[in-house]
C-alpha cells in the first residue's frame, strides 16, 4: 500500500509529517541537490529508527506472549505503518535527487561542445581485434597476521604507545582510586 497526502498526518509528529509532505513536491528542480541529501538523510534515520523500535517491539512481543504475533495480530501495526511510510519517502527523494542528478548532467554535456567551440566529434570505425583475451589475474590480497607472536606484541605496544594509552589507563586507574577512597571514607 502506498501512502499519500492525507495519511502521514495521523502517523507522524510535526517535523516528520514536514519531511513527509516534502517528498510529494513536483519539481524537485526547486530544490537543491544538497537539500535533497539533507532530506535523504534525515529520512533514512528516521526508517532505521522505527525499523529498529518494530524490531524490538517484535522481540518484547515474543518474549511477553510466547507467540510471534502477540496477543493480537496487529498489534505493532503503526510502528510498521510508519516503517513503510519512511520507505516511501526516502525512495521519493532518492528518485527526486536521481532526476535533477541527470537534468544537471543533460544541461551540463549540451553546453560543453558549445563552450569549447569545436565541432560535434565524429565517430571512429572500430579497433580490429587485438587478439585472445589475457585471463584475469587475482588481486593482490594483502597479508594479514604476523610472523611471530613477538611481533604482535610490539605492533601492539607501538599502537598503544601511539594512541597516548599510558597516560589514559593512568588517568583511568586513578578515578578509580579517588572514587574507591570516597566509598571508604562514606563508610567510616
Amino acid at each position: 500500500m502506498t501512502y499519500d497526502r492525507r495519511t502521514p498526518p495521523a502517523l507522524c509528529s510535526g517535523a516528520e509529517l514536514e519531511l513527509v509532505l516534502a517528498s510529494f513536491a513536483a519539481d524537485p528542480a526547486g530544490s537543491s541537490p544538497a537539500r535533497l541529501k539533507s532530506s535523504i538523510a534525515r529520512a533514512r534515520r528516521l526508517r532505521d529508527k522505527y525499523r529498529d523500535l518494530l524490531r524490538r517491539q517484535r522481540l518484547a512481543t515474543r518474549a511477553r506472549t510466547g507467540s510471534k504475533l502477540g496477543a493480537r495480530p496487529d498489534a505493532n501495526a503503526r510502528t510498521a505503518q510508519k516503517v513503510r511510510l519512511f520507505e516511501e519517502t526516502l525512495a521519493r527523494f532518492t528518485q527526486q535527487l536521481h532526476k535533477l542528478e541527470t537534468a544537471a548532467r543533460k544541461i551540463a554535456r549540451a553546453k560543453r561542445p558549445a563552450a569549447r567551440g569545436a565541432a560535434p566529434k565524429i565517430a571512429a570505425p572500430k579497433a580490429q581485434a587485438r587478439g585472445p583475451k589475457q585471463p584475469r589475474r587475482p588481486p593482490v590480497v594483502p597479508r594479514t597476521g604476523f610472523v611471530s607472536e613477538r611481533a604482535r606484541q610490539a605492533s601492539r605496544r607501538q599502537r598503544l604507545q601511539n594512541l597516548r594509552a599510558k597516560s589514559v589507563q593512568a588517568h583511568v586507574r586513578a578515578q578509580g582510586r579517588r572514587n574507591q577512597a570516597r566509598r571508604d571514607a562514606r563508610s567510616r
